[in-house]
């Protein structure tokens, strides 16, 4: 699941970025067609009159959903572009630079063909060689002056750099939005949005070393929702987890702010207070009994009522967290045992 949600954001990102090079590299392609013309250089304004029907083009592919056609187009305008353009007013003239934003695109491109990339950067590599090697001594066929061409290059050099600048942003926020939704997918549970046992385990190791340091309180609640199994041979287990997310969210805004709540396992859940006493952690814990059986979780046309039992203890001197734990547990059971919805508290 991780995966198909990385690579479904991934393609998402990179499609869209596709319509903006569509639509700006048209744009741009409108205006040099008539600064060319203006100069004299009227062979480069017929390859940018073409430039800007292959992006148009491309663009409409992209709406369609032609995805790999307009990919197709938008290199081949460039590379294109690229050659037409060198040999028109000369190497001199910076065009050549353009094909290095292609490598970016085609490095974080999206392809079900796994040799389409390296034999594409190696195809790109051979062309740009290949222009170099022939194309920079040949006269051009448009010829313009010294301080034209110069202009040119300078332009051409500093809009490959943003252009390199702006790709490099794109696939730094991709990395970045990877890697928080891979990080939330690792510490949450994904059915009811709660922290999951590994990652409450973690914080609750650091409480206790702060409660060393510091000697404050740190309460342990454990909480088991009643006949739960019941639940889900009368109405299925679709019903058992929409009561799962219903008790969650009560849970998560009965509770003090500093607490962290996880999904322990199945249904049950585990609640860290820090700086919280055995007294008050008894009181958190009725609230919270309180608030989950006045819940009435609606499911295909019926109401299902809950109830849960509460197991409340609290960190002692420097025992291990699974020591409060176990106790918490061990309360919840009498809890259980003596008829449920209840909160029970660990003996002083």
């Amino acid at each position: 699941m991780k995966d198909k949600l990385g690579k479904r954001n991934t393609s998402t990102a990179f499609w869209g970025l596709m319509y903006k090079v569509a639509a700006v590299a048209g744009a741009t392609h409108v205006m040099f067609m008539g600064l060319f013309y203006e100069l004299g250089a009227h062979t480069l304004a017929k390859v940018n009159l073409g430039s800007v029907l292959l992006f148009a083009t491309s663009y409409v592919c992209l709406k369609k959903r032609l995805n790999l056609l307009a990919v197709a187009l938008i290199l081949l305008e460039v590379i294109g572009h690229a050659l037409l353009a060198v040999r028109a007013i000369g190497w001199d003239s910076g065009f050549h630079y353009y094909l290095l934003v292609v490598v970016p695109v085609l490095v974080i491109s999206k392809t079900r063909i796994p040799a389409f990339k390296p034999i594409m950067l190696v195809a790109l590599l051979l062309i740009y060689l290949g222009m170099d090697k022939v194309m920079r001594d040949l006269p051009p066929y448009d010829v313009l002056t010294a301080q034209t061409l110069s202009g040119l290059r300078y332009f051409n050099i500093t809009v490959t750099f943003l252009l390199l600048t702006y790709l490099s942003g794109i696939y730094l926020r991709l990395v970045t939005k990877a890697e928080k939704e891979l990080r939330v997918l690792a510490t949450t549970d994904p059915l009811t949005q709660l922290l999951n046992r590994r990652s409450l385990m973690e914080i609750a190791e650091y409480e206790v070393v702060r409660r060393k340091r510091h000697e404050g309180p740190l309460a342990f609640i454990l909480a088991d929702i009643d006949h739960f199994k019941s639940i889900n041979d009368q109405y299925g287990h679709a019903a058992g987890d929409a009561v799962l997310k219903a008790v969650s969210q009560t849970l998560r805004q009965a509770s003090r702010e500093q607490d962290s709540i996880a999904r322990w396992g199945g249904e049950e859940f585990l609640i860290l207070m820090p700086d919280a006493a055995k007294d008050m952690a008894i009181k958190v814990a009725e609230r919270l009994r309180q608030q989950v059986q006045a819940l009435e979780v609606p499911f295909n046309g019926t109401v299902i009522q809950v109830s849960m039992t509460f197991g409340v203890s609290t960190h002692r001197h420097d025992e291990v967290v699974d020591a409060p734990i176990n106790r918490a547990d061990t309360a919840l059971y009498q809890g259980k045992v003596s008829g449920r919805n209840q909160v029970v508290a660990e003996p002083d």
